[in-house]
C-alpha cells in the first residue's frame, strides 16, 4: 500500500501564485457550461446590513444587505494543484469570467451594487471547487401596504429571490441551514416602524418557460405612532373639547357659541387635509379615517345642539311677542269699555283711581310676564345644554373605548 506524500506548507518555497493559479484553472474553462453534475444546487444566504426608509406613499422599502450564493463547481478545484492554498480570492473582474447561477432579487424595483471605490463584490474558491459569490447591494423592494388600521398597524416587505436564468431542470436554491436570513442589528433607526421580525420561505414558481425555484424573505414591521398620538390624535381631542364650551354658555350669547363650534370644524378639517396629503390614495376606509370622520360628526351634532337651543329661543321670543301684543290690546279695549260706562259724576274719582290702578297693575303684568318668558326660555335651553354636556362626553367615551380596544388588539 503507497502512501500519499506529505506536504510541508511551511517548507514550499515554490507554491503557486494566485494570479498563476487562477491562470491554469481559467485554461479550457467555459462560462457558458454549467458545472456537472447538473442541476447544480446553490445555496443562498441573506444578511440584513441597514435598513434606509420604508414610504407609505410608494409603498417601498429601502436596504442594504450581502447576499451570498455558494455552490460547487468541479473544474474550480486546485487541491492538487497546489494543497498548502485553503481558498483563492479574487477580484470582482475575475467575476464575469466565472459561471453563475444569476440568484437575483425579481420583485426589486431597483437593484445597485455598492462602489466604495470598487465594486463590493467578494469572489472566494475553495479547494473542493466551491464557489462563493457575495455582493454589497442596495435594494428598493416593494411593500404591499395594508393601510385599513393607519396608524395602528403591521406592514410586511417581501424579497423575492430566484435563478433569473436557470430552470430547476439546472439550477436548485436553498437557504443556507445554519443562518439563512440574518440581520447585523435588532433595531433599526426608522422614525416611523420598528423591525418585529424576519421570517423566509422556499417554493416553486410556475411559468412559461418552465418551474423555477422561489427564495421569499419576510421583513415585518410594526408602526410606532407615538408621533401620530402627538400630532394627530391631540388636535383633535383638543378641537372636540372645545365644541363642549358651548354648552355651559348662556344660551342668549349665540355668537360665542357659534364661533366655538365653527372654529373647532374649521380646525379639525385643517388637521384632516394635513394627514391625507401624506397618506396614498386608498379606496378602502382606514382606522385614522373612522377617528376623523367620528370627531367631525361630534362637533356638527354640538353645532345641531345650538341650532336646537337657538331655534327654541326665536319660537319663545315669537310667542312672548304675540302674547304682549294680545294684552295691550286687551287693556286699551278694557280701559275704552270702562271709560264708556263709567258714571259722569264720578268721572273724577272714578278716572283717578282707574288711573292709577291702571297705571300701577299694567306695567307690573307686563314685567311678570316678561320675567316668567325669560325663565321658561332659559329653563328649556337650559335643560338641553345640561342634558348634552353629559351625554356628549359619555358617547365620546364610549366611542374611545371600542376605537381603541379593536384597533390596538387588531394591530397585536
Amino acid at each position: 500500500m503507497t502512501e500519499e506524500p506529505v506536504v510541508n506548507c511551511k517548507e514550499q518555497s515554490n507554491a503557486t501564485k494566485a494570479q498563476d493559479l487562477a491562470f491554469i484553472l481559467m485554461t479550457n474553462y467555459s462560462r457558458n457550461t454549467l458545472p456537472e453534475p447538473a442541476p447544480t444546487n446553490v445555496v443562498v444566504e441573506i444578511t440584513i446590513q441597514d435598513i434606509s426608509e420604508i414610504s407609505d406613499l410608494t409603498g417601498s422599502l429601502v436596504t442594504d444587505f450581502w447576499i451570498s450564493a455558494i455552490w460547487l463547481d468541479p473544474r474550480l478545484k486546485f487541491s492538487h494543484l497546489d494543497p498548502c492554498r485553503r481558498n483563492l480570492s479574487l477580484d470582482h473582474d475575475m467575476e464575469p469570467r466565472l459561471w453563475s447561477p444569476n440568484v437575483c432579487i425579481v420583485n426589486s424595483k431597483q437593484t445597485k451594487v455598492h462602489n466604495s471605490p470598487k465594486p463590493n463584490i467578494l469572489l472566494m474558491i475553495f479547494p473542493n471547487g466551491t464557489v462563493w459569490l457575495n455582493y454589497r447591494v442596495r435594494v428598493e423592494a416593494p411593500c404591499e401596504m395594508n393601510l385599513a388600521n393607519f396608524p395602528l398597524d403591521e406592514q410586511t416587505c417581501t424579497l423575492v429571490l430566484e435563478s433569473y436564468s436557470y430552470n430547476t431542470a439546472e439550477v436548485t436554491l436553498e437557504w443556507l441551514a445554519w443562518s439563512p436570513v440574518s440581520a447585523v442589528k435588532s433595531d433599526f433607526n426608522l422614525p416611523d416602524f420598528r423591525l418585529s421580525n424576519i421570517s423566509y420561505g422556499r417554493n416553486v414558481e410556475i411559468y412559461t418557460a418552465g418551474v423555477w425555484h422561489r427564495l421569499t424573505v419576510m421583513v415585518h414591521f410594526e408602526r410606532l405612532y407615538g408621533f401620530y398620538i402627538l400630532q394627530m390624535y391631540m388636535p383633535t381631542y383638543i378641537s372636540v373639547f372645545i365644541s363642549w364650551i358651548a354648552f355651559w354658555v348662556d344660551t342668549k350669547a349665540l355668537p360665542a357659541r357659534i364661533t366655538l363650534g365653527v372654529s373647532s370644524l374649521m380646525a379639525l378639517t385643517f388637521q384632516f387635509g394635513n394627514i391625507v396629503r401624506s397618506l396614498p390614495r386608498v379606496s378602502y376606509v382606514k382606522a385614522i379615517d373612522i377617528w376623523m370622520f367620528t370627531c367631525v360628526g361630534f362637533i356638527f351634532f354640538s353645532l345641531l345642539e345650538l341650532a336646537i337651543v337657538a331655534y327654541n329661543d326665536k319660537m319663545n321670543d315669537i310667542k312672548a311677542r304675540a302674547a304682549g301684543k294680545e294684552r295691550r290690546m286687551s287693556n286699551v279695549a278694557g280701559m275704552m269699555l270702562r271709560s264708556t260706562i263709567r258714571d259722569p259724576r264720578e268721572c273724577g274719582t272714578s278716572r283717578d283711581s282707574s288711573s292709577v290702578r291702571n297705571g300701577e297693575t299694567l306695567p307690573l303684568q307686563i314685567e311678570e310676564k316678561k320675567s316668567t318668558r325669560w325663565q321658561q326660555h332659559d329653563g328649556i335651553g337650559g335643560t338641553i345644554d345640561h342634558m348634552s354636556s353629559i351625554a356628549f362626553p359619555t358617547a365620546f367615551a364610549t366611542f374611545n373605548v371600542v376605537y381603541w380596544t379593536y384597533y390596538l388588539t387588531a394591530s397585536n
